[in-house]
């Protein structure tokens, strides 16, 4: 920690904030410096079966790793640490609820647990959608627009609003959980019709039955099993098949959305996770589909936008959080200073 003394006119010493990302299957860190500069990161691919145990043991030599190297460098020392953990988490107590993907986790103490393993530096814990939220609003896609809402779809489906440069927290554990939307009575949620295991599953069985139609090829040549990713490549071949895969979950995703707006009223929604990495053709099929599922006053509806920060959005927004917690509730967001 930095001396709280200072020779006086001293230019005011560089910050920097390790951003920590926990989801499924991935782990991630990034030292972020105040700028939304990463100096350096480190991924590592975790074992669900090994549960929250196995998670917490790669993420101590994550931290070792990186609080090192920071100490080593030129780079900046680190002066807080922020999580996106990918379930809801009690983010006062600094206490996870539940991980939806890895067991062991509920009623874990994960704030103080890395304050442990970070020499006692002060931490915020954030939902891995809230905090990608803040740096896409921050330095990516929703720049220039307020409210912010952001969207990721992946193996599940988040959401996080942030308004006046700062996330929206609800009560606690409760955050803007897009994917369990009911969208009918008979408990069907958004996750059910448009996550991307939802529309990989469609595409499984698209090829099962089709397995000379281009959804099959575009596998067989990528020598992946048929997944969303898929649908990228088989839409711009023309395959009708591949288009209406594609329009249908976008069509229920934009339904479920519609529903975000009309409670929440963003300028802008950023569409992130792995099935915007199809690009383009989802983000025009969401932005097709929304406006006839909101009330005509409110058409055409906010700014439909793909995300820009790519893989490591999460953990920059978590390095986004602590900082902000580091200048306490009341300060303002720091200006956008990011190089480049």
């Amino acid at each position: 920690m930095r001396s709280a003394t200072a020779r006086p006119h001293a230019p005011p010493a560089a910050m920097a904030y390790l951003g920590i990302e926990i989801g499924g299957t991935k782990l991630q860190s990034a030292v972020v410096d105040d700028a939304g500069a990463v100096v350096h990161e480190r991924a590592d691919q975790v074992e669900p079966t090994r549960g929250a145990a196995g998670v917490r043991d790669a993420l101590a030599l994550q931290i070792a790793d990186l609080c090192g190297r920071s100490d080593s460098s030129a780079a900046p020392p680190i002066d807080a640490v922020g999580i996106g953990f990918g379930g809801p988490v009690d983010r006062a107590a600094g206490v996870v609820a539940t991980s939806f993907h890895v067991s062991g986790w509920g009623g874990f103490p994960l704030a103080a647990w890395v304050s442990s393993r970070a020499g006692g530096l002060p931490v915020a814990l954030e939902n891995d959608s809230n905090a990608a939220a803040l740096a896409e609003a921050t330095l990516g896609a929703g720049r220039g627009a307020n409210p912010v809402l952001y969207s990721n779809v992946g193996s599940g489906i988040g959401g996080g609003l942030v308004v006046d440069g700062r996330i929206y927290h609800g009560h606690p554990p409760g955050e803007v959980e897009i994917g369990h939307l009911r969208l009918a009575t008979d408990g069907t949620i958004t996750e059910d019709l448009a996550s991307g295991w939802a529309i990989d599953r469609q595409v499984r069985d698209h090829v099962a039955a089709h397995p000379d139609g281009a959804l099959a090829r575009c596998a067989a040549a990528a020598a992946a099993p048929p997944s969303a990713r898929h649908l990228a490549a088989a839409s711009a071949a023309g395959d009708a098949a591949a288009r209406a895969i594609l329009d249908a979950a976008a069509r229920h995703y934009a339904f479920a959305l519609s529903h975000a707006v009309h409670l929440l009223h963003p300028e802008a929604v950023v569409l992130g996770g792995g099935v915007a990495g199809i690009g383009e053709p989802w983000r025009e099929a969401v932005a097709r589909h929304l406006p006839g599922f909101l009330m005509e006053p409110f058409r055409p509806g906010p700014d439909v936008r793909l995300s820009t920060l790519g893989r490591l959005v999460v953990p920059v927004g978590a390095a986004l959080a602590a900082a902000a917690r580091l200048r306490g509730p009341t300060a303002a967001p720091a200006p956008d200073r990011r190089r480049g």
